[in-house]
């Protein structure tokens, strides 16, 4: 009966330690439109969501990123279906995240595609709800050689529309 009740709780001791793993999710999410921070009007829709989850030793990281941006004699799509590195700073609201992407360039003499990679820095300065203070930023750099400095496009503005938010969270499961 001893032996039965020393495994009974070795066998709870853990399943609770088990049951009491924590988690710690960080990430960024937004869409809306963006504007160069000199002009009145949006020239950009974007959309993204990339997070990444810290639990029992392992990261998972995952999210996509999208953005299209009408210049004055041309139309620039840039795609990342997955995300490979994020970055956040939660104290100043900033994440920064990367990865494979695909940029598509229509202009009148036709459609030219090119793959690299895009990297992305998006600041939350204040909810969408909000008038006072900056608004929040997104900066786009889309690179054809990763081992450049120089990209190949980039984009900068603030958000007109829509909203970003940095978050980072934890909790136990």
């Amino acid at each position: 009966m001893k032996r039965k009740l020393m495994w009974l709780t070795a066998l709870g001791a853990v399943a609770a330690l088990a049951y009491a793993q924590t988690i710690t999710i960080r990430g960024a999410i937004g869409q809306g439109l963006a504007g160069a921070t000199d002009s009145e009007r949006p020239n950009a829709h974007f959309s993204f969501s990339v997070r990444q989850a810290e639990y029992n030793g392992q990261t998972r990281l995952g999210g996509g990123f999208a953005i299209e941006v009408r210049e004055a004699n041309r139309l620039v799509t840039v795609l990342m279906p997955n995300a490979q590195r994020l970055s956040v700073d939660i104290a100043n609201k900033r994440a920064t995240f990367s990865g494979p992407a695909v940029a598509v360039l229509r202009t009148r003499q036709g459609v030219e595609r090119a793959r690299g990679v895009v990297v992305v820095r998006v600041e939350d300065n204040r909810s969408p709800r909000d008038t006072e203070g900056s608004p929040d930023t997104i900066a786009v750099a889309f690179f054809t050689n990763p081992d450049s400095e120089e990209p190949a496009y980039t984009y900068r503005g603030t958000v007109r529309r829509g909203d970003i938010v940095v978050f980072e969270e934890t909790r136990s499961r």
